[in-house]
């Protein structure tokens, strides 16, 4: 995270490594709890796939910290920023897309015939490595499905640019009301498909609807408002810290968020799916995130642990390889009795953990600084140029 006078970002930073536990826990822990845990505690685990809508919120404020004047002007040309942002996901993307391959695979064969199952390994290969996956409904969750979200932040990427132009504007009422505006419009996809029922009535509650409750959960412009919240607070606090006078504490306003946040994951099986998928807790993250920014007092100082913020760096590693590690879980039970759920989700944590952080130093990190140079040649814009031409610094 880049660092300013006022110190750092490290507890955003450890937070995204409990966002992407939460996922985790979600999609593996929440056999291990029932029946033995709080009500209230296991809904909290069952909710974690609202967790990405805290990434989506992060991402926009990071960015925005990181990338945007106090006017909201971009500091960094698109190209350097479009480098950048393919440096930094695409290594561990791809990697996680060559080691979801076999069972992909397999899993197409055995429920197609040869020639369909080509087709569409094909298609669906092709385009998860275009990452437009989020785009078609069926084919989201098709390729190791977390991968859905780096497909929709791709579009955020895409637009960061050309939004960022249009930021100076929003001040003081308007700024509160684009901060308000763009988060009803975040709800306004899960509350039309609870509206209108395009799936059927069975499916308002069920993680797994029909295709339109794909497009509210999935679609770049369905969770685009999530991403803008997070550009808009970033701004506000860029134009925070370069005010005079003394810096406010976030402590009161972290914790706040924070139980909002646990608070509504307790209830997940009593609001309505779509929402609470979608931007229903997004003030709430709001909160958490300009919280922490600001130091978040003794949450953010726990966040800021040195070895929670190493764990946050490996996050997107963790987020990413999940699934390819649940396969290698799965094939160690014809040696193993992994029968148990919390056996199998503690092997899975044993192997995971040490994995993603792995792949963060050995693929992503060296990776990034590859790309961003092999990139380097676009950014200038001296591809186009014949090799003999000679190159006009600064040009």
């Amino acid at each position: 995270m880049k660092q300013q006078s006022g110190g750092s970002l490290d507890a955003l930073t450890g937070l995204r490594f409990l966002a992407a536990l939460h996922v985790v826990l979600f999609h593996f822990g929440t056999p291990c709890i029932q029946g033995v845990a709080p009500e209230w505690m296991v809904q909290v685990v069952a909710s974690g796939y609202a967790s990405v809508g805290v990434f989506f919120l992060l991402s926009g404020f990071v960015l925005a910290y990181n990338y945007v004047d106090t006017a909201g002007r971009m500091q960094t040309p698109p190209r350097a920023f479009w480098s950048a942002r393919v440096a930094r996901v695409y290594p561990v993307f791809l990697l996680m897309f060559l080691l979801s391959a076999v069972p992909t695979a397999q899993g197409s064969l055995a429920a197609n015939s040869v020639p369909v199952s080509l087709a569409k390994l094909g298609t669906a290969g092709l385009t998860t490595l275009m990452l437009l996956q989020s785009w078609v409904p069926k084919l989201a969750l098709y390729w190791n499905p977390p991968s859905w979200s780096v497909s929709v932040e791709a579009f955020f990427y895409a637009t960061f640019p050309g939004l960022a132009g249009r930021l100076e504007r929003f001040r003081g009422a308007r700024m509160t009301a684009a901060l308000a505006g763009v988060w009803l419009l975040g709800l306004l996809p899960p509350v039309l498909y609870l509206v209108l029922r395009p799936d059927g009535p069975g499916t308002l509650n069920a993680a797994f609807g029909g295709t339109w409750l794909a497009v509210v959960k999935f679609n770049p412009l369905a969770r685009l408002p999530e991403f803008l919240l997070g550009v808009l607070l970033g701004l506000v606090f860029v134009r925070e810290r370069a005010a005079a006078g003394p810096r406010r504490s976030g402590a009161v306003m972290a914790l706040a968020g924070a139980a909002l946040l646990v608070a509504g994951f307790s209830q997940g099986s009593v609001i309505p799916y779509p929402l609470m998928h979608n931007a229903l807790l997004a003030p709430a993250s709001a909160l958490l995130v300009y919280g922490l920014a600001r130091g978040g007092g003794p949450l953010g100082q726990l966040l800021a642990r040195p070895w929670l913020v190493h764990l946050g760096g490996a996050s997107y590693a963790l987020y990413l390889l999940q699934f390819p590690v649940s396969e290698l879980v799965h094939w160690m039970e014809r040696f193993v009795d992994l029968s148990s759920p919390t056996r199998f989700l503690a092997v899975l944590l044993a192997l995971l953990v040490p994995a993603s952080v792995a792949v963060h130093r050995w693929v992503e990190t060296p990776w990034r600084t590859r790309v961003r140079r092999g990139l380097q040649p676009w950014v200038d814009g001296t591809s186009a140029r014949p090799a003999s031409a000679p190159v006009v610094p600064g040009a």
